[in-house]
């Protein structure tokens, strides 16, 4: 701003016609204009100083800004408002405001050189570094003050944040150090964050990439930065604008000391500039498993996410690689091929842990004892082939069913399609694993196959049976299908319970659910969370006998969705509140909301501190949401809604209960 109406008025006009008088009065009048403009600028130059005193802060600032449209080419404007800033400590913004007026300000008003001086100073004042840290105590400084200043999360510190303090002094560095476990836990996202981190490779124990440039200059990163003490790394959002080859072969720059490394991908992106994303784009080019580990051989982890390939042809069959310990290869689109799941076992035989995404036969877990005898976790994903996949003869696999010893300890297999095969192999694995399983989770149809040998077993360390039973999740049709459950005794250690009534078409005797939720009356059950279909079968109020018998219940979470047939929804509540009176988080994600005298009833649950229910912002529930706003024992809730709420309606709630967490669905707006 370098023009004002008042340059122009205070310069002396120029008269036509004129007589010798008449040129001295309008001289006289200029002068006495330009007289009032500096008695103004004065005037607000004083009351700027006062407001500043007077730690206004905001209207002084006004003033002074006032100062400078009034007459922009005086320098009294700028210099008041760069000795505001002064006083606040903000030394960047006293050189801005003085760039401003020295290229504003005639280079010969007097001004002019106080501009430059204030500048000087703020430029000096900011340079300064104040060691206060080596005067507090080590406690504070490593988990209190470092942690809040620097990380985003987790540990990870942007290097653009953490990397001046680190300039501040050799105290601050080793506090910093410390406060990180030793060592830098950085995240790269740009060149200017890659060339902080040279600067202190030789502390950089981690480092997360996220690939959302093109060009190559993470690759020329790793072979520049000198990471001689890097453990781990992870390379987030991986596209296909990225030379793979030249990120592959970087790598060996950092394989001396990298032993954990994570790759994902990003989600689709155009081709071009301004394209939108493809629905269906074509697949990546896959990363060659094989050629990571040759560039990094001391992996003790590799984790996959991106579309990979596990081509071994290129290396001597003799050749494994001892160090890793768990491998992740995980994309639906991943290049599978028979054979893959053995070459793997053979080539990792200290794996712990392999997950397989996509695995197109099973046959190979019958062999894991045999070549990797210290596997504890395994999970496949297998995928649907055109042809059968290749059976492996059997060479004395009863050797590694009856010897002791080491076996897997977590199993998880899913299957999306009917998988005979898969069953036909699951017999002897669990035959093999039953002993030392805590963890198993088969997602997979099954086709009643070998019914003895498969549910004749033994599971003395699952977690998910007696008797170390903590939580058990169940569906209706098991229930029904398997009339032994209702004569079962649950643990005494059950604490949780998941009971899934959807998925099934009906239920002929709707009694079954409730005889098998008797069985829990009487227990230390703690939590039960309940989904109903949407048929006619089984209705919350059927089972709320059943529930309040589970009167040691603290949490409850019940999903109900049915539209065809009323039922007693404030009498569910009511009897909830009566035979549950140790709640201390209830959620009713139901098609219809209690009314607000249903709403006032958990008034009386002393403990209650979460709450969850179907609200609206249409007029019939303003008296729903002035009751839930009565509910003084509540320090969260959660607003089920069939369709966005207004932020007014939130805030009413809030301003009842300003202390309350507000989990909704926001109009555009989130809390």
């Amino acid at each position: 701003m370098n023009h004002s109406i008042w340059n122009d008025l205070c310069q002396l006009p120029t008269l036509i016609a004129t007589r010798p008088h008449y040129a001295k009065r309008a001289s006289d009048s200029t002068t006495q204009l330009q007289q009032s403009i500096q008695n103004v600028l004065h005037v607000l130059d004083d009351r700027a100083i006062v407001l500043t005193l007077s730690a206004n802060f905001a209207t002084a600032l006004r003033d002074a800004a006032a100062m400078q449209e009034l007459s922009p080419l005086s320098p009294l404007g700028y210099l008041r408002e760069a000795t505001i800033y002064s006083e606040q400590g903000r030394q960047q913004a006293v050189v801005d405001v003085c760039n401003k007026g020295l290229s504003i300000v005639d280079i010969n008003d007097p001004g002019y050189s106080k501009l430059q001086q204030a500048k000087s100073d703020a430029m000096q004042r900011g340079a300064c570094r104040i060691d206060f840290i080596s005067q507090l105590p080590l406690d504070i400084v490593t988990h209190v003050l470092f942690p809040m200043l620097l990380d985003d999360g987790g540990g990870i510190s942007d290097p653009l944040k953490l990397c001046p303090y680190l300039d501040v002094s050799r105290t601050w560095f080793d506090r910093a150090l410390h406060a990180s476990g030793g060592a830098f836990h950085f995240k790269v996202y740009n060149e200017r964050s890659s060339n902080q981190i040279t600067r202190f490779a030789q502390h950089t124990k981690a480092a997360y990439m996220s690939y959302y440039h093109e060009g190559n200059w993470q690759s020329d990163f790793l072979r520049d930065a000198n990471l001689c003490f890097l453990r781990e790394m992870e390379i987030i959002g991986l596209n296909q604008t990225i030379d793979l080859d030249h990120l592959i072969s970087s790598l060996r720059y950092v394989s001396n000391t990298l032993i954990h490394l994570t790759i994902t991908r990003s989600k689709s992106i155009p081709s071009q500039p301004g394209q939108r994303p493809r629905l269906f784009p074509s697949p990546d080019p896959p990363l060659n498993v094989v050629d990571i580990l040759i560039n990094c051989p001391n992996l003790v982890s590799l984790d996959c996410g991106y579309r990979f390939a596990t081509d071994f042809s290129a290396v001597p069959s003799t050749k494994t690689w001892p160090q890793l310990t768990t491998l992740r290869l995980d994309h639906h689109h991943g290049v599978a091929f028979e054979g893959q799941f053995l070459e793997i076992l053979k080539r990792f035989p200290s794996l712990k842990k392999l997950v397989l995404n996509p695995c197109i036969e099973t046959q190979p877990m019958t062999m894991i004892q045999r070549y990797c005898p210290s596997m504890s976790e395994l999970e496949l994903i297998p995928k649907r082939t055109q042809s059968q996949p290749a059976r492996y003869e059997q060479q004395h696999e009863d050797q590694w069913i009856n010897e002791g010893g080491g076996g897997l300890e977590k199993i998880t297999v899913s299957e999306g399609h009917r998988g005979y095969d898969a069953w036909m192999d699951m017999c002897p694995m669990l035959q093999q694993h039953h002993n030392t399983l805590i963890h198993l989770e088969l997602n997979m149809d099954y086709d009643g196959y070998n019914d003895g040998d498969l549910f004749n077993l033994e599971y003395p360390c699952l977690k998910t049976l007696a008797p170390f039973l903590e939580e058990l999740s169940i569906t209706a049709d098991i229930i029904v299908s398997n009339p032994v459950l209702l004569g079962f005794t649950p643990p005494s250690t059950l604490r949780k319970l998941v009971l899934d009534l959807r998925h099934i078409d009906r239920l002929e005797d709707p009694t079954v659910i409730v005889r098998f939720l008797d069985r829990f009356s009487g227990t230390s059950l703690k939590e039960l969370q309940i989904s109903f279909n949407n048929h006619d079968d089984v209705t919350p109020d059927i089972l709320i006998a059943s529930i309040c018998r589970l009167n040691q219940l603290q949490r409850l979470a019940i999903s109900f969705f049915l539209r065809r047939k009323p039922w007693k929804m404030d009498h569910f509540v009511n009897m909830l509140v009566e035979g549950c009176p140790c709640l201390l988080s209830l959620e009713l994600n139901l098609n219809l909301s209690p009314s607000a005298c249903a709403i006032k009833d958990p008034q009386k649950l002393q403990h209650l501190r979460h709450l969850g229910i179907k609200m609206d912002d249409t007029p019939e529930y303003n008296e729903a949401w002035d009751a839930l706003g009565t509910l003084s024992q509540l320090h969260s809730v959660c607003l089920f809604s069939d369709t966005m709420l207004k932020r007014s309606s939130i805030n009413n709630l809030k301003n009842q209960r300003p202390g309350v967490k507000v989990v909704a669905p926001w109009r555009r707006f989130r809390l």
